[in-house]
C-alpha cells in the first residue's frame, strides 16, 4: 500500500496536533484574585528590608524567570483587595515557585515551604497559607516572598500566586493541577511511552551485556523520563525531597550529552575519542547547581559565575553534539544516517529551548502554528525514539545473520574435525591403544594421529594448533594431510616435523602449532621429536625430549630426535596442554605434578580427572602400552574415541 501526498500531510498534521497544546485555562471563579508573575517585582540578592511595606532600599526590577539564577532573591507585589473579599477569611495560595521560599505580608511572616538554612524540603512546594484578618483590614497587603534558588525541575509553565476565600482555596489548587494536567497530558504521555522504551532497551542489554549501546539508550529515555517526573513532583506531591529533586536534575542535565556520545561510538564499536572525552567534562561542569546543598559560602564572584555556567555549559554541549554528525554520515551503515538526522534535529531543538530559558535570550517555549502551541520537544525525542528503534532493529539484523554466518562455519568446521580426529583406533600388533578427545568448545584445536607402518610399529602424532573455530580447523586439516603424506616416505619424526614446519610458514595468521611425533619400533624403541609439546609420559615419568620452536614460526633446518625405550606392559602417555592447564574455580592449575601422578592410568581416566578438575581447554590423551605381539590388540569398536563434536 502506498501513501500519496495527501495522506502524508494527513499525517504530519496528526502528530502536530498531538503535540499541540495551549496554556493551560486556570479556573476563573469570582473572588479569585490571580497574582500573576507579570506583575511582581524582583530584587536580586538578600536584603530582609525587602519584606517592609515601605522599603526604599530594596531596589527592584520587573519580575522574569531565570533558572540560570542561583542564591536568594526577593519578590515583591502590592495587592488591593477587592471589597468583597475584605470581610472574608482568605488564604494566600502559593505556587510556581521554587521549593525553598518563605512569605511575608506587611511586614509579617505567615509561612513558606522547606527549611531556608539548610535548603531541605519537599519537591511540592505549592503550599495554602491564611491570611491574618489584622493584616488586611484596610484591603491593601505588600506580599514579599523571599526566595532560595534550589532548582529541581523546570517550573511547569502557567502557576502563579493566587488569593481566595479560605473555604474555596483548596478546591482551586485541585482545579488548577487537574487544568494543567489536561492542557499537558500529551507532553506527559509522550515522554511516558520513552520511559518504556527505555525498560525495553535494558532488557535488551540484560540478555547481551556486550552490546552497550542498548544500555546507553535506555539510560537516555528512562533519564528524559525521570525528568519529567521531577517537573510533575513540584505541583503533586510524590515524597520527593529536594536533595534528590537537585541531584537528579543537575546529574541528568550534565550528562545527557555524554550518554549520546557514548552510545554513537557503542554502536559504532569504536572507543571514544580524546576530544569527545573534553565535551562530556564539559557538560559535566553544570553540576554547579549542586552547590546550593553543600551549605558553603561562596563568595559572590563564585555564585555568579556558578549561576550562568549552569545554563551556559548545557548549551554548550548539547551544540557539540553537532560535531558527532560527520561521523554519523560518513558511517557504511545506513541506520547511522538515519541516527545522524535525528540528532541533528533533537539538537535544534534542545539548543533553542535551552537557549530560551537557560540564557534568557527570549526563545518561546512553544512553536506557535495559528491557534496551536507545539511543544517541538517530544516531538524530536519521541522521533529519536523512533529511529533508534529502527536503527536497533536493522542492528538485530545484522547481528542475526552474522551469527548464522558464524554457526555455518563452525558446524563446516566441525565437520572437518569430525573427519580429521580418528572415529576408530587402529589395530597395531605389539601395542594396546587408547585415544580420548574433548573439547573445550564445539571445534577444538586438537589434533591427533596414529598411522601403522609396513615395517611393524607406528607413528604417533599429537599437537596443538591456537585459535579456534574454522581457521584451526583448516589448520589441522593441513597438518594431518602433511604427516599423512609424509609418513609415506619418510619415519623420521625430526624430519616429519621440518617439512611439516616448512609448509606452516606464513599459514598460522600469527599463531603456531606445537606437536610431538614418535615412532615405536616393533622392538620397543622409541624415536621422538618436539616442536613445541608437552614431554611424553612413561609409566609416571616424564621422558625429557629436546624440543624445537613450535611449527609456523620461523623456519628450523631441523629437529633434533631422542631415543628411548618402552619395555613390555610399560605405557606411553601422550596428552595436549588441556589436561595441565586445568584450572579450579579458584584458579590453582592441575600442574605437571598430577599428571604425572595419573599418567600411568588409562586415557579415559586421565582426562576424566583433568575434567573434572576444571577443563579450561581442549584435552587429549593417547596411551600406547606395549604388549607381546601374539596378544591381540583391542577390539577397535571398544576404543574410547568420544564424539568429535
Amino acid at each position: 500500500m502506498t501513501t500519496g501526498p495527501k495522506s502524508k500531510i494527513l499525517l504530519i498534521l496528526a502528530v502536530v496536533t498531538l503535540f499541540a497544546s495551549t496554556a493551560p485555562a486556570f479556573a476563573q471563579q469570582p473572588g479569585v484574585v490571580r497574582l500573576h508573575w507579570d506583575q511582581w517585582q524582583l530584587h536580586i540578592g538578600d536584603d530582609p528590608g525587602c519584606a517592609a511595606i515601605q522599603a526604599p532600599a530594596c531596589t527592584t526590577q520587573k519580575y522574569y524567570y531565570d533558572i540560570s539564577r542561583y542564591g536568594t532573591e526577593w519578590q515583591r507585589i502590592e495587592v488591593d483587595l477587592p471589597a468583597a473579599l475584605r470581610t472574608q477569611r482568605l488564604g494566600l495560595i502559593v505556587q510556581g515557585e521554587d521549593p525553598i521560599y518563605q512569605v511575608f505580608v506587611n511586614g509579617q511572616f505567615v509561612g513558606g515551604s522547606g527549611d531556608f538554612p539548610t535548603g531541605e524540603g519537599p519537591q511540592d512546594s505549592r503550599t495554602l497559607l491564611e491570611l491574618p484578618s489584622n493584616l488586611i483590614a484596610g484591603g491593601r497587603a505588600v506580599i514579599a516572598i523571599r526566595q532560595r534558588n534550589v532548582h529541581t525541575s523546570l517550573r511547569p509553565e502557567g502557576f502563579a500566586p493566587a488569593i481566595a476565600p479560605m473555604d474555596q482555596a483548596k478546591i482551586i489548587m485541585d482545579e488548577d493541577t487537574l487544568s494543567y494536567v489536561r492542557a499537558s497530558w500529551q507532553h506527559y504521555l509522550c515522554f511516558a511511552l520513552l520511559g518504556c522504551v527505555g525498560l525495553v532497551f535494558f532488557l535488551l542489554f540484560s540478555v547481551n551485556t556486550r552490546l552497550r549501546e542498548y544500555f546507553w539508550l535506555g539510560a537516555l529515555l528512562c533519564l528524559l523520563f525521570s525528568f519529567r517526573i521531577g517537573e510533575l513532583g513540584s505541583i503533586v506531591d510524590f515524597g520527593i525531597p529536594v536533595w534528590l529533586g537537585v541531584v537528579c536534575y543537575s546529574v541528568g542535565n550534565s550528562i545527557q550529552t555524554a550518554i549520546i556520545i557514548e552510545f554513537i561510538f557503542s554502536f559504532l564499536g569504536r572507543r571514544v575519542p580524546w576530544y569527545y572525552r573534553i565535551v562530556e567534562v564539559w557538560g559535566a561542569l553544570s553540576l554547579t547547581s549542586i552547590l546550593p546543598l553543600l551549605h558553603v559560602h561562596f563568595s559572590a564572584t563564585v555564585e555568579t559565575l556558578s549561576s550562568y555556567s549552569f545554563g551556559f555549559t548545557i548549551l554548550i554541549a548539547t551544540l557539540t553534539q553537532l560535531i558527532l554528525l560527520p561521523t554519523c554520515f560518513r558511517s557504511k551503515l545506513a541506520e547511522m544516517r538515519w541516527i545522524g538526522g535525528a540528532i541533528l534535529f533533537l539538537t535544534l531543538v534542545e539548543a533553542r529551548w535551552q537557549a530560551g530559558w537557560a540564557l534568557g535570550m527570549g526563545f518561546p517555549q512553544y512553536l506557535q502554528m495559528g491557534s496551536l502551541q507545539v511543544d517541538l520537544r517530544p516531538v524530536a525525542w519521541l522521533l529519536f525514539a523512533v529511529v533508534m528503534l529502527i536503527a536497533m532493529t536493522f542492528r538485530l539484523r545484522r547481528i542475526q545473520d552474522r551469527t548464522r554466518a558464524i554457526e555455518q562455519e563452525v558446524a563446516a568446521a566441525r565437520s572437518v574435525q569430525q573427519i580429521l580426529i580418528p572415529a576408530e583406533t587402529p589395530s597395531v600388533p605389539g601395542l594396546a591403544i587408547e585415544t580420548v578427545y574433548k573439547p573445550a568448545g564445539v571445534v577444538g584445536g586438537d589434533f591427533f594421529q596414529v598411522l601403522p607402518l609396513p615395517s611393524g610399529g607406528a607413528l604417533a602424532v599429537v599437537g596443538d594448533v591456537s585459535g579456534k573455530g574454522m581457521p584451526a580447523a583448516m589448520t589441522v586439516s593441513l597438518l594431518v594431510g602433511t604427516a599423512r603424506t609424509l609418513a609415506h616416505f619418510t619415519q623420521s619424526p625430526g624430519e616429519i616435523l621440518t617439512e611439516m614446519n616448512h609448509r606452516m610458514l606464513g599459514r598460522n595468521s600469527g599463531g603456531f602449532t606445537t606437536c610431538l611425533v614418535l615412532r615405536i619400533s616393533p622392538d620397543g624403541t622409541v624415536t621422538a621429536a618436539n616442536a613445541g609439546h608437552l614431554c611424553p609420559y612413561l609409566d609416571g615419568r616424564e621422558i625429557s625430549v629436546e624440543s624445537g620452536l613450535p611449527l609456523g614460526i620461523a623456519p628450523v633446518d631441523s629437529y633434533p630426535e631422542a631415543a628411548f625405550r618402552i619395555e613390555n606392559g610399560a605405557q606411553l602417555t601422550l596428552v595436549t596442554d588441556g589436561v595441565v592447564e586445568a584450572r579450579d574455580q579458584h584458579g590453582a592449575l592441575f600442574g605437571f605434578a598430577r599428571t604425572a601422578e595419573i599418567s600411568a592410568q588409562p586415557a579415559e581416566a586421565i582426562a576424566h580427572a583433568a575434567q573434572e578438575f576444571g577443563q579450561d581447554d581442549d584435552i587429549t590423551v593417547l596411551t600406547l602400552r606395549r604388549v607381546p605381539s601374539t596378544v591381540t590388540a583391542p577390539d577397535p569398536a571398544l576404543a574410547l574415541v568420544p564424539d568429535a563434536g
